[in-house]
């Protein structure tokens, strides 16, 4: 499965993957975890026999390390939006996409990088504090991300 499936992670999955991969690669949970499930039909977890009868242990492949990801354009996305293709400092916080859905935004959403907000006139996207802090700095703080 080399190349990345076009099912985006939901938040809770990348939440249990992060946690998996901080803790030697295994998640311990029921054997028929939705969320768990659907990323070892995507071929991003492994499902192994758990020491209770109904359990089991998932672990994270190197496809869903990379899904976990982001890419060089999304990160270019999120540069953008920040206005960091213009500056050296985030001087503004949005991307305008009219009334289409932005496939690479909206995985940038569903791991944490980005907001999405729906108006008349169209969609934007915004970066989280996450997202500032994986194109310019990770220390930045809360007050300097809300300040922009």
């Amino acid at each position: 499965m080399g190349e990345r499936s076009k099912k985006q992670l939901n938040k809770y999955q990348l939440i249990d993957m992060g946690h998996a991969l901080r803790n030697g690669n295994r998640f311990y949970t029921e054997a028929n975890n939705q969320n768990w499930n659907d990323l070892v039909k995507e071929g991003f977890a492994t499902k192994h026999p758990g020491w209770e009868e109904n359990m089991a242990y998932f672990r994270v492949t190197e496809d869903g390390k990379k899904a976990m990801n982001l890419s060089d354009h999304q990160i270019g996305k999120l540069i953008h939006a920040f206005g960091l293709d213009y500056s050296k400092k985030p001087y503004r916080n949005y991307y305008f996409s009219g009334k289409n859905i932005d496939d690479e935004w909206e995985d940038l959403c569903s791991k944490g990088y980005a907001d999405k907000d729906i108006q008349e006139d169209g969609i934007y996207y915004s970066g989280t504090l996450k997202g500032l802090r994986k194109v310019f700095r990770r220390n930045i703080s809360a007050e300097y991300f809300e300040a922009i």
